[in-house]
């Protein structure tokens, strides 16, 4: 938000915030505390005073918004809970943000990174085919739950603009885990081949031939052949191998099932080749293939520099890195990174001296659902492009979704003639489809004359796709000046790479998140190959943005372009992680599922098949909680083990000994046991055990939709949040391609069914 332009305030307790202490460290400086507070300014108040407690209240009557993170119920307890500071700001928004939220059986349970992880379903798909889980690197789960609170603050604000009424809301790190990092019960693209993960195999089976990772001179590459004509490119850059030349492998399920022939062909024409060299060549032929770059590679390109996705700055007093430089561009403008993280109370003074006017509470009533009354075209397509309309959709705007058979969005491939497949249902459930021709001069004037009457377009075409079309944001723009146009690519819309093919797996090979995500043990047992991420994190940045350019142009007037790349999406998520590159070469690195900085800390095995829980003591008193709950005393009042950095040096033997209690217990059993004495413990569960998860039904985060063509209703997220007033998504079904062609042109265009029959007989619509 602070990116965005908002004027944050960090409040603080007079010993600072907690991550200003937390490691890693560098000079006396924490880099989480650097990372997630740039941009904003700082006061301290003692909340255990009534002079602190006033001082806040008497912030709040210039505030739009309030975030906070104290444990459940802490703030009530001081007499400042969401309900006095409503009272005093009837507009004011109030938005809490805990492990677990603030209702539920789960609500006073230690969260981490790890366990929010391995509760959410995410670490049985994470890993190398056939091993044990693997943590994803840095705090991909929680950074883009972050980004979906953000969307989730703005939208309620959004809604305080048009009604007068703020809102209360309740926002869980798990629930938005579960919904946004990779969603067990979510859209899958094609990690999951139109499948439900409710259908795959338990545990991390064999995936590599859908993105297969090839060896070659000078490490390794990522490639996808998908349609027919990329493979013969492939089969013809071989040689044509006789044994390869069936017609039948011109189909993706051939090539899938005769990949162990296949890959010695390829891993044999790689050999004596750079990744330079194989991505250039395959670049024209028409094939995808991404470089596995590291870490260090990827702050030395020439890409990231030509987008100035980092920058180079103050991020402390005194302390020079380098830090990701903002989630998006508006207008072409980087909205990024300004100053630093605020000193202790650095603006105390200069704050509680400004004067701020109390707010009106005047009631507009009107609107039930924030987006009500909104229309969006979405061009959008596959997952990234699906979500971003899907979750505008659930929130009350009419989304029409403009789509031509002749391009056929990816997600449709699995559709059958009368029935939407699982892939598209659960990706566009709510919307409307029009089908429209875009290259056609009678369908781009169509589609203007819908943007006249709209709010939001949606796209995440190729760069450049949208300007060949005479679409771009100028000519939009020039039709009516409101229109917000969200444009969302792989690596950016500007750059050197910027036509490169945009794959979510080959967008983690590119920007060094593959080379992070693999066992430390093995140079090439890469762990990514069942993940949609950064798509539906993306999707979420893109809704936050949308929200912000709402926000904006009921001031203003006027609209924006959005431009969101997949690339930076993932450099910010991992922001720490590249400051401390930045500072300390060469510590970023693939370091598994333990922590760097206290111990133990991982996954370990449990009773049953592909049954592991993930415990992550953070500090001391854990530690000491854990020893009791296993029954040791002797490792709790062991002197070695008293400190983080003796439990480190010894990680080997307290590893075993977690090891060895809990080889005989249920994940559950152990989950519950050291949640209970204190300690962040959680299951490491399967999709199917989120259907029945007693804390997601008590906050009624997942529903069902009846979608036509399916036995049975499709399940459904339902959240991104408890409301006060927002009403739940309402869940409707996804349209067949062309669906409500005949009603968005008679309500809309006033075409009549005879233009309709005319323009389908041309080609211009499809229904």
């Amino acid at each position: 938000m602070a990116e965005a332009g908002a004027d944050v305030i960090l409040v603080e307790p007079p010993g600072g915030a907690k991550s200003r202490r937390e490691h890693p460290q560098f000079g006396g400086h924490g880099l989480c505390f650097a990372t997630t507070h740039f941009n904003k300014r700082g006061v301290v108040l003692d909340l255990g005073t009534s002079e602190g407690r006033g001082q806040l209240l008497g912030l709040l009557d210039g505030a739009d918004l309030v975030l906070e993170s104290w444990a459940p119920g802490s703030l009530a307890e001081l007499g400042i809970g969401p309900e006095v500071m409503r009272k005093r700001n009837p507009r004011l928004v109030v938005v809490s943000v805990t492990g677990f939220g603030q209702h539920g059986p789960y609500r006073d349970w230690k969260s981490s990174e790890l366990v929010l992880t391995a509760m959410s379903s995410a670490l049985t798909r994470s890993g190398a085919p056939h091993r044990e889980p693997l943590m994803p690197p840095g705090e991909l789960a929680s950074q883009t739950a972050a980004v979906h609170v953000a969307f989730v603050a703005l939208l309620a604000v959004y809604r305080a603009l048009r009604t007068g009424r703020g809102e209360s809301v309740d926002c869980s790190l798990f629930d938005l885990v579960v919904q946004d990092f990779d969603p067990g019960l979510g859209m899958g693209g094609t990690a999951t081949m139109g499948q439900p993960l409710l259908q795959l195999p338990p545990g991390r089976p064999d995936r590599r031939m859908l993105y297969p990772i090839v060896p070659c001179a000078d490490g390794y590459v990522r490639m996808f052949v998908a349609s027919a004509k990329q493979w013969r490119a492939l089969f013809g850059w071989m040689g044509e191998p006789a044994e390869f030349a069936d017609p039948s492998y011109e189909q993706l399920v051939t090539r899938f099932q005769n990949w162990d022939q296949i890959q010695p062909a390829i891993v044999e024409l790689f050999a004596d080749k750079s990744r330079a060299e194989i991505v250039e060549a395959a670049a024209g032929l028409g094939i995808a293939v991404a470089s596995l770059n590291t870490a260090r590679e990827i702050l030395t390109s020439d890409h990231v520099r030509e987008r100035n996705s980092f920058t180079r700055g103050e991020v402390a007093p005194e302390l020079v890195g380098v830090i990701p430089n903002g989630y998006v561009e508006y207008d072409g403008q980087r909205a990024g990174f300004r100053h630093r993280a605020p000193e202790l109370g650095e603006h105390t003074i200069e704050v509680l001296a400004e004067s701020v006017a109390a707010r009106g509470i005047a009631d507009h009533g009107g609107v039930s659902r924030p987006l009500e009354g909104l229309r969006v075209l979405d061009l959008g397509v596959i997952v990234v492009g699906a979500e971003t309309g899907r979750a505008l959709a659930d929130q009350g705007a009419d989304v029409i979704k403009v789509e031509n058979a002749a391009f056929m969005d990816g997600a449709r491939q699995f559709d059958q003639p009368d029935k939407c497949g699982f892939t598209s249902a659960i990706g566009n459930r709510g919307k409307r489809s029009l089908g429209l021709d875009l290259r056609s001069a009678r369908g781009r004037e169509l589609f203007c004359r819908l943007v006249a009457q709209s709010d939001v377009v949606l796209t995440n075409f190729k760069p450049g796709t949208l300007k060949s079309l005479g679409l771009e944001y100028e000519s939009l723009r020039a039709v009516n000046p409101r229109i917000i146009v969200v444009e969302s690519s792989a690596l950016g819309d500007t750059g050197s790479w910027s036509g490169q093919m945009g794959y979510g797996p080959l967008v983690r090979s590119t920007v060094g998140l593959t080379q992070l995500w693999r066992h430390p043990d093995s140079a090439d047992a890469f762990g990514d190959d069942m993940t949609v991420y950064p798509d539906h994190a993306a999707s979420r940045v893109g809704t936050a943005a949308i929200m912000a350019a709402l926000i904006d142009r009921t001031r203003s007037g006027i609209g924006r372009r959005i431009s969101v790349a997949q690339m930076e999406t993932v450099f910010c998520h991992l922001a720490m992680s590249y400051l401390r590159e930045s500072l300390e070469p060469g510590s970023l690195v693939a370091r598994g599922s333990v922590s760097e900085f206290d111990a133990p800390t991982g996954l370990y095995r449990c009773r049953g098949s592909d049954a592991y829980c993930a415990i992550d003591v953070d500090g001391d008193q854990q530690w000491l909680n854990l020893a009791q709950a296993m029954s040791r005393a002797d490792l709790a009042d062991n002197p070695q083990y008293a400190t983080a950095a003796g439990r480190v040096a010894h990680r080997r033997l307290l590893d075993e000994a977690v090891a060895e209690w809990t080889a005989h217990l249920a994940p559950r059993a152990v989950q519950d046991q050291l949640q209970a004495a204190g300690v962040a413990c959680g299951a490491a569960v399967h999709v199917e055990a989120l259907l029945t998860d007693p804390h997601l039904r008590a906050r009624r985060q997942l529903g069902e939709f009846v979608q036509p063509g399916f036995d049975t209703p499709l399940p459904a997220e339902l959240g991104p949040a408890l409301f006060g007033e927002i009403p739940e998504p309402q869940l409707r079904p996804s349209p067949l391609l062309g669906a409500d062609t005949r009603a968005v042109c008679r309500e809309l265009l006033s075409l009549t069914d005879a233009d309709v029959d005319e323009l389908i007989a041309a080609g211009v619509l499809a229904e």
